[in-house]
């Protein structure tokens, strides 16, 4: 063998050598530093509550601004995202105000392959977002102080255990909790299997511990873990053939436990429950329709509260864009719905449009039959580049006296009720690389 080519062959196994040890001593780490700002721009013209002829419609613009960075290598990831929301001229410029609060700030620990410890402060995201959601179209949006146990099989089987105890501050003896948050105490617990390609089914359970200032008298003489519970579960089943376009989802959830009417502590059973299909016809077009029963009450006067009562869920995402029915009471509602989805440009812009028609659950003596009209909402979006997007929307709701009467306006001439906005989304990131040693 000639010398060179030996030299050479050293030469390869050497720096393979080296490489296999350097392997052997290191882990890649990154550090990903992203931010956003997101400005929105709104005319409100019966937006949530329809407006008498005697009022105007109001415009502003709300801006949401994140900032945030996470540390991932094979062990451990942990996340900080900063975030300022405020409304365009809400504050003086020069003003000394603070603002900027911690949207997310958690450490994911792996403990066992696919098991980690998730805890912290973070968004919370199952399913089809009924119950928990992190409300992205919110200017501030949902997060949780929770810990979190989950199960990753391959994406094949999933497991989410958590817990949340609520306080106003540390504290040295009992005292009553001003609730930020809708519990003192939440337990979670949500999984999912994929039994098929095409079928996934899911179960949730969640408990909320609530104070009980009934029993004793009011707050102001709350001394001890005094507490009623309120559990919520359910669950979903996708069956989304792989030969054809077409999407079947179905959920439901029953509540039972105890719920504050009218100051009295009363029995809670209520539920809800979805349907909806979908189907692409084509690459660029979909058909979609659906429905959704929102149970209500009667007689809420019996001791039995029958209304559902809505957890984390993002509102603005059901029920139409203009958000007439984010709370239904006693009256439960029903929503009948279809919609079309345009997809143009290899999905970089899309066309979507949805009509929606009301209900009530159940019929309310002070209203003249179920019906509560009706919406139509359109919808465009476009994606210039993967850090910068753009979206608009108009949306308009036929009212009735059912609703004047609902929104405290009877009898009232009111205007037509419309909505419209057009928001840019600006999401930069950059991603850092490091080799560091082990340990």
């Amino acid at each position: 063998m000639k010398k060179s080519v030996l030299v050479k062959r050293m030469k390869r196994g050497l720096f393979l050598g080296l490489t296999l040890m350097l392997a052997g001593v290191t882990q890649a780490q990154n550090l990903t530093i992203f931010g956003e700002i997101r400005p929105r721009a709104e005319y409100r013209d019966g937006y949530g509550l329809p407006l008498t002829t005697d009022d105007e419609g109001g415009f502003f613009v709300q801006q949401r601004t994140r900032l945030g960075a996470m540390f991932s290598n094979s062990l451990l990831k942990m996340q900080v995202t900063l975030q300022d929301a405020r409304t365009w001229g809400e504050g003086a410029h020069n003003a000394d105000n603070p603002s900027i609060g911690v949207y997310e700030a958690w450490g994911e620990i792996l403990m066992l392959p696919g098991l980690v410890a998730k805890v912290g402060r973070q968004p919370l995201k199952y399913d089809n977002r009924k119950l928990f959601s992190p409300a992205n179209w919110s200017n501030t949006g949902n997060a949780f102080d929770i810990a979190m146990v989950k199960y990753n099989l391959n994406d094949d089987f999933l497991v989410d255990v958590g817990f949340s105890y609520s306080n106003n501050s540390a504290i040295s003896k009992e005292t009553y909790y001003d609730p930020t948050m809708k519990y003192r105490f939440m337990e979670l617990l949500w999984l999912s299997k994929k039994l098929s390609k095409e079928v996934t089914v899911t179960a949730i359970g969640v408990a909320l511990s609530k104070q009980d200032t009934i029993s004793c008298l009011g707050k102001s003489n709350y001394k001890k873990h005094e507490h009623y519970n309120q559990f919520t579960m359910g669950g979903t089943l996708k069956y989304k053939p792989q030969s054809f376009g077409l999407e079947l989802f179905l959920e439901g959830y029953y509540q039972c436990g105890k719920t504050v009417y009218k100051g009295n502590l009363d029995k809670l059973k209520s539920y809800y429950l979805v349907a909806n299909a979908s189907y692409q016809i084509t690459p660029m077009f979909s058909l979609a329709a659906g429905y959704e029963y929102i149970s209500g009450d009667k007689n809420p006067s019996n001791g039995v509260q029958k209304g559902f009562i809505h957890l984390f869920r993002g509102n603005h995402d059901f029920n139409g864009s203009m958000d007439y029915w984010n709370s239904t009471g006693n009256r439960g509602l029903q929503d009948f719905y279809g919609g079309v989805l345009f997809d143009f440009n290899k999905k970089k812009t899309s066309l979507e449009g949805n009509f929606h028609i009301f209900k009530t659950a159940v019929q309310v003596s002070n209203l003249n039959g179920k019906k509560l009209g009706s919406e139509i909402d359109f919808k465009v979006k476009h994606k210039s580049y993967t850090w910068l997007s753009f979206e608009a929307g108009y949306s308009v709701y036929f009212v009735n006296e059912n609703v004047r009467i609902i929104k405290g306006i009877a009898g009232k001439d009111t205007r037509t009720a419309q909505w419209a906005y057009v928001s840019m989304s600006l999401k930069p990131s950059v991603v850092v690389s490091l080799l560091s040693k082990k340990g």
